[in-house]
């Protein structure tokens, strides 16, 4: 399978370029950057891309065949309110729609291109709720989310849309305690990436998929993985 990665260069991204190198299923990432990557791999096609509003046509043929997107570029903060909705918001909804419009109809019948979205915990897609804290990105991301759930509606034979909600993202080899995830409404990168990833080769059950599922479900996906992976290395 060849998916799109976007965010690559970053903590979570970068987590899920590590876990799809290494996945059976994955066959071709075509990973859209603004600056190469210190990595090379026969599955690995990176792309600079300096404008994530507009999609040339060598970017979009390179991208041909791809069957999903897993989206993890954004920025907690901005120079601006302006640059935040740009980056959070415009980046996001532009290429969920161009990929929609112009790789989805290209795939095998009955086929739809999978756009999972990095989203989170405390979203909110009322803007007229009076927020306390963090009301800019809450809502730029309830908007994100309210858009991508419009657009898969209507585009319902070629489109579905998955939106993950992490809370706090903990480094792989953290010091905080495991059996404390749940009270401090936390995971780490690992399972979550694992879980985004699956998600874009499975689909999953509901669109919203809630911090509780990504670190559960995640722990045991990345389980298996890493035990396949190993059978894999075994010296015969």
């Amino acid at each position: 399978m060849k998916i799109i990665l976007t965010g690559a260069t970053g903590f979570i991204g970068g987590e899920v370029l590590r876990f799809a190198l290494f996945h059976p299923s994955i066959t071709s990432i075509v990973v859209l950057s603004r600056r190469q990557l210190p990595i090379k791999d026969p599955k690995l096609i990176v792309l600079i891309q300096n404008d994530f509003l507009t999609y040339s046509d060598s970017i979009l043929e390179a991208c041909a065949g791809a069957e999903a997107c897993i989206w993890s570029l954004g920025v907690a903060r901005a120079l601006s309110a302006e640059q935040n909705r740009k980056i959070n918001l415009d980046y996001t909804v532009t290429a969920a729609r161009t990929f929609t419009e112009r790789l989805a109809p290209n795939l095998a019948e009955g086929r739809k291109f999978r756009f999972v979205y990095l989203s989170g915990m405390l979203t909110e897609r009322d803007p007229n709720k009076s927020l306390w804290f963090m009301k800019e990105a809450r809502l730029i991301r309830g908007e994100v989310e309210t858009r991508l759930m419009e657009m898969q509606e209507e585009h319902e034979n070629t489109l579905l849309a998955y939106i993950a909600r992490p809370g706090a993202v903990q480094a792989t080899n953290s010091c905080f305690p495991a059996l404390l995830q749940p009270w401090a409404r936390a995971l780490t990168v690992d399972d979550l990436a694992v879980k985004m990833l699956d998600t874009a080769i499975n689909g999953h059950k509901s669109q919203i998929i809630e911090l509780d599922v990504l670190r559960d479900e995640g722990k045991v996906l990345k389980k298996e993985l890493e035990k396949g992976r190993k059978k894999i290395e075994a010296p015969r």
